[in-house]
């Protein structure tokens, strides 16, 4: 089960050996495993100690191979396929759902009249799939110029017992868009659906997010752009709305306004209690992130319990820039233009055990440069900018005690960020950031003095930095460089798997390794 609750890892030091004990924790390292080219793209515990699930896929000579595998004591012990079939534009793919310690194969298939979706049950102990097939969503596709496929979105509940999906119809671009929504249980018991018809087009409204609580009511998030003759040039020309629904229809379609403020970037969670948090960035003008904001509604009446709003203060902005950067957006905020965040992708709302929250984002930039050599040979290069972390700390009243930004570097290219990012591990009242770093970064508190991080194994560590509940934090190296054993970790591939176990994942060229740590 992919636990709700996340764990801290507070550790000094590791190696790649086979067994280590750093503080109050037992590190665990596997042999190697051969896996040249494989990369595990999702992890699961579905409860039994020792034993984990991971989704890998191999790429060879342009095509790739998805595999289920079992692992136990860190040793593979089965594996299935999962089938890719891609022939004359008809697409099929299976990929891996856990809800509430049960494993279910998702199939999606799109064909040039149709797309679905359908579940199927894994067993477990072979990773047989069973020959039963539910259907999640079936529906034909328009065809027109002007049509639409369609999209979908889903949620799984708190207590991972209720999993929603809405599923948005294709058509007409200027026809009203048109969705169904379902909710099943965690054996995929169909519990109710309902068809909806949304207020503006399809040309229009984009599905931006859902959540369903545990008692499997389904919120929807909303983006709606105005129409093309009512957009002005210079202004934000769009709106986010919340829909909340049951069985018998839209419950609630409330506009979310921010007075005179625009929403730049919005999250929404459901509580274990059913009250919805919302929170994210906003903007002046609708361009820049110049502050954050939160807000909790009732789950019943939909009126807002709680509101705060912050706008970024200069030293947050100007936070690791050199005298000339921060100079310059001095002078543009004495002008009255923006000088807010660009570039900002909200990633998470983690939900405080006392009713809090924490708000995280991150810097993302990518962007295509082309040059040409003398010969007149041209080359195009993608660069991948994963670079600060946004941390809000929200109290259990709703409002925004503090914001941190944490120095971070991260520069590839032609990549994809393959090794870049982050992932984030909670523990009382701290919260652990887990990211490739120079290991010059260890101890560095000062922004400027920050080293961008090389894929060069000599100069690549997993580092991890602490925040605790005043906004103080540190940064020690977890992992070290060691070229020698010529592997390094993945953030985006390692996991916690229950509420005191996590899983590292590490990978060169011809082997991965694992490595479980567990919490005394």
């Amino acid at each position: 089960m992919k636990a709700n609750i996340k764990i801290a890892l507070v550790l000094l030091s590791l190696s790649f050996s086979a067994q280590a004990q750093v503080l109050n924790f037992d590190v665990t390292w596997s042999e190697k495993i051969e896996a040249k080219k494989t990369v595990v793209s999702d992890m699961y515990n579905t409860g039994e100690s020792n034993t984990f699930f991971t989704v890998n896929t191999a790429y060879k000579f342009g095509s790739s191979t998805t595999v289920l595998e079992k692992y136990e004591n860190l040793k593979p012990v089965n594996e299935q396929e999962l089938t890719i079939e891609v022939s004359r534009g008809d697409y099929l793919e299976q990929d891996v759902l856990e809800l509430n310690n049960l494993l279910y194969a998702m199939e999606y298939n799109r064909t040039r009249e149709n797309i679905s979706l359908k579940a199927q049950y894994i067993n477990q102990g072979d990773l047989s799939i069973t020959n039963e097939k539910i259907d999640i969503y079936n529906f034909k596709l328009s065809k027109g110029r002007n049509k639409s496929y369609g999209e979908y979105r889903r949620a799984i509940s708190n207590n991972e017992q209720r999993v929603a999906y809405i599923v948005e119809h294709p058509g007409d671009d200027d026809s009203k868009s048109v969705a169904t929504v379902k909710v099943f249980d965690d054996e995929f018991e169909l519990k109710w659906k309902s068809k909806i018809t949304l207020s503006s087009s399809k040309e229009n409204t984009r599905l931006y997010s859902v959540d369903v609580s545990d008692q499997g009511m389904v919120h929807v998030l909303t983006k709606v752009y105005n129409e093309k003759k009512e957009r002005e040039r210079d202004e934000r020309n769009y709106e986010f709305y919340l829909l909340t629904v049951n069985e018998s229809g839209i419950l609630s379609e409330e506009k979310l306004e921010l007075k005179s403020n625009y929403i730049h970037d919005i999250e929404l969670r459901v509580t274990e209690n059913g009250d919805i948090m919302c929170g994210g960035f906003y903007s002046k003008e609708g361009w820049t992130a110049d502050g954050i904001f939160f807000m909790t509604l009732d789950g019943q009446t939909f009126d807002i319990k709680e509101y705060s709003i912050k706008e970024f203060e200069m030293d947050f902005l100007t936070s690791g820039l050199n005298e000339r950067q921060a100079a310059k957006k001095e002078r543009k905020k004495d002008k009255g233009k923006e000088v807010g965040l660009t570039n900002v992708v909200f990633r998470e709302i983690i939900q405080r055990e006392d009713g809090g929250a924490i708000l995280v984002g991150e810097y993302v930039r990518v962007f295509t440069t082309t040059t040409t050599d003398a010969n007149g040979n041209t080359s195009t290069t993608t660069h991948y900018y994963y670079d600060d972390i946004y941390v809000i700390n929200i109290d259990p009243e709703g409002q925004i005690e503090w914001a941190k930004k944490i120095p971070k570097i991260q520069h590839s290219s032609n990549d994809g960020g393959f090794y870049s990012g982050f992932f984030s591990v909670v523990k009382d009242d701290k919260i652990h950031f887990l990211f490739n770093d120079h290991p010059d970064n260890a101890g560095e508190m000062d922004p400027q003095e920050i080293t961008s991080y090389s894929r060069n194994l000599k100069y690549s560590s997993l580092m991890v930095v602490s925040v605790n509940s005043d906004g103080d934090y540190t940064r020690e190296i977890l992992v070290p460089a060691d070229k020698k054993e010529g592997v390094r970790l993945r953030p985006k591939s390692c996991e916690q798997i229950s509420k005191d176990e996590f899983i590292l994942f590490a990978m060169s060229k011809k082997y991965n390794k694992f490595a479980t740590v567990k919490v005394k």
